[in-house]
């Protein structure tokens, strides 16, 4: 038979109790999860639907490959799919979005695509084409799900 502290710890609890995970160490974790949780649910006064399915973050920073800072953007769920350099279906392909939702800084036109002109400036997941611009491009509006374009609480590329 064992012998030592765990040995000790094992034989003074109920069946199907653990020493480690029941009693206090349960409820602190509990409580863990649940002040987690509550601290990742975005508070109505920093969301705002910016259309169906899109929600906008005020208070989001990002920073492009060229240096230029943004604040504020709109997450929205889409179609999976290539990044582009420009806002073109002959543009080369710089990244991938592999997940859904994703966040996009701004948005500009560009040339038209399934009935739009509206392309939205985002960091794919993935890197696939210059390892320099780190993934950054364009996605078509017609990949999101929002029912309007641009998507409201978005600003135009400054670019543009």
């Amino acid at each position: 038979m064992p012998v030592g502290p765990r040995a000790h710890a094992r034989n003074h609890n109920p069946p199907g109790r653990n020493p480690i995970w029941g009693g206090p160490v349960r409820r602190t974790l509990l409580a863990s999860a649940v002040a987690c949780a509550v601290s990742l649910t975005v508070s109505p006064a920093s969301q705002a639907t910016a259309s169906a399915g899109c929600q906008t973050r005020a208070d989001a920073r990002h920073t492009d490959w060229t240096g230029m800072h943004f604040l504020g953007d709109v997450v929205c769920p889409h179609n999976t799919g290539s990044i582009r350099v420009q806002s073109t279906t002959e543009s080369s392909v710089n990244g991938q979005i592999a997940f859904s939702p994703s966040w996009f800084v701004c948005w500009k036109r560009g040339s038209p695509y399934q009935g739009g002109d509206i392309w939205y400036y985002t960091q794919g997941d993935t890197v696939s084409g210059s390892r320099t611009a780190k993934g950054w491009g364009y996605l078509p509006a017609a990949e999101l799900a929002s029912a309007t374009h641009p998507v409201p609480g978005l600003d135009q590329c400054t670019w543009s």
